[in-house]
């Protein structure tokens, strides 16, 4: 498996930084702050930087497809009782989880590749599960598209990003069998955080 995020791994963090100060670790953290966790599934969750304060788990597993991300993730994350796995997390032999994470996974798939990650998704929650997605979604001011169009110019350069613009999340994940309780807007609404649990 190619590595396609080996040339940005080592800088990663430090882009997302200058480019977008706090806010998206506040978007990807903000169903954390104050309760504890229990079985939780992390996809992509890059070089792990950004759960530098995570509480140990009941049980934990954090999938990657990069090798060096994943590197990066271990020792940021070593002692936050994560099992790192490098990889399809469809390949997890776990099939309840009481979290999913996805932060800024889905912008990264082809729409046709997102309607069978998500049903792999929810096959994975216990009955009661919950996912938690962070992403981006149309920038609103001209400020947000030139740089929204400037990252996926830069990526689609340095990872092979496939997209030009992104999913329709509400499609997809509703057709998945979902259907969201929360939502927290970021950035006038570029950036959102959302819970979804399967629909009763």
């Amino acid at each position: 498996m190619k590595d396609l995020y080996s040339s940005v791994a080592p800088f990663y963090s430090f882009l997302a930084k200058l480019v977008f100060g706090s806010s998206l670790v506040e978007a990807k953290l903000f169903h954390l702050e104050g309760r504890s966790l229990g079985k939780i599934l992390i996809i992509g969750g890059g070089d792990g930087f950004d759960y530098l304060d995570l509480k140990h788990p009941k049980y934990g597993e954090f999938w990657e497809k990069s090798e060096s991300m994943l590197l990066h993730a271990k020792k940021n994350l070593h002692e936050t009782g994560l099992s790192f796995y490098l990889g399809d997390f469809a390949d997890s032999a776990e099939v309840d989880f009481d979290e999913i994470w996805l932060h800024f996974v889905l912008d990264t798939l082809k729409d046709e590749e997102v309607t069978e990650f998500l049903e792999t998704c929810r096959s994975k929650l216990s009955e009661n599960g919950k996912i938690y997605l962070t992403d981006f979604y149309s920038p609103v001011t001209s400020k947000q598209k030139l740089i929204h169009k400037s990252m996926i110019r830069f990526f689609k350069v340095a990872a092979a990003y496939p997209r030009n613009k992104v999913p329709d999340y509400e499609k997809f994940l509703s057709e998945a069998g979902l259907i969201k309780t929360h939502e927290k807007k970021f950035k006038k609404g570029w950036i959102r955080s959302s819970v979804w649990k399967i629909r009763g």
